[in-house]
């Protein structure tokens, strides 16, 4: 009897352990979406399969203007490094301050995906992420794009979780790190400094052509004093 159940115990275990390395594998190329630890995502994100580790990297957004200028195309990279890991997957939003998202996510190769209001990798960017790891100074890099809304619609904060993965196929051994970085639209219809520099010399220029204008008539071919 006592060896029936260890061996159901062990079935059952090593049941659960490939039930977790497929549920694994198959968020490698399609990974839950509000996963950031965004508004929109209420707070949630990848550590909570992945765990929350610590470890020596970090995730970061490169490319991100000082400020938006209405419907124009940024080029993006998300760029996840860890010397500890192997590899690593992303989630990044674009939302406003109730965590609706602003402007859109576009797709530059085969390493991301859109995926609701979020865009993230694919099981090809895990893949490439692996491969290059070593060459990018035991880091991953996404690029995409983000196109900004038609108008100003105040300030739009990124958020990015960036999950650094031991390469195991499994939840076990990874660690997750978050960042975010907020932006507002850029003032427009703002003269240059150059721009001002014209408009000054314009009014200087007027100004002494009044005054030239409105000069009091000599009297008898004598000044006027």
């Amino acid at each position: 009897m006592k060896r029936r159940i260890a061996t159901t115990t062990w079935f059952c275990a090593v049941a659960l352990a490939v039930g977790l390395v497929g549920t694994a594998e198959a968020r490698r190329s399609n990974p839950p979406p509000g996963r950031n630890g965004s508004t929109a995502s209420g707070g949630a994100t990848c550590g909570d399969c992945h765990g929350d580790a610590t470890g020596p990297g970090s995730v970061e957004i490169l490319g991100v203007p000082a400020a938006y200028a209405s419907g124009i195309v940024y080029d993006l990279t998300v760029r996840v490094q860890d010397d500890d890991q192997f590899g690593a997957g992303f989630q990044l939003s674009a939302e406003d301050p109730s965590g609706k998202p602003i402007g859109s996510f576009m797709t530059v190769d085969a390493t991301t995906q859109l995926n609701g209001g979020w865009i993230n990798h694919t099981g090809t960017g895990v893949s490439t992420s692996t491969a290059d790891w070593s060459a990018l100074g035991n880091a991953a890099e996404f690029a995409l794009r983000w196109q900004a809304p038609d108008a100003d619609v105040g300030p739009v904060r990124f958020w990015v979780v960036g999950n650094a993965v031991d390469n195991n196929g499994a939840f076990t051994g990874d660690v997750v790190y978050l960042s975010d970085e907020t932006i507002d639209a850029a003032p427009e219809n703002v003269p240059t400094v150059s721009e001002w520099g014209l408009i000054v010399l314009t009014l200087l220029l007027v100004t002494a052509g009044t005054l030239v204008m409105h000069r009091p008539a000599a009297v008898c071919g004598k000044p006027t004093q």
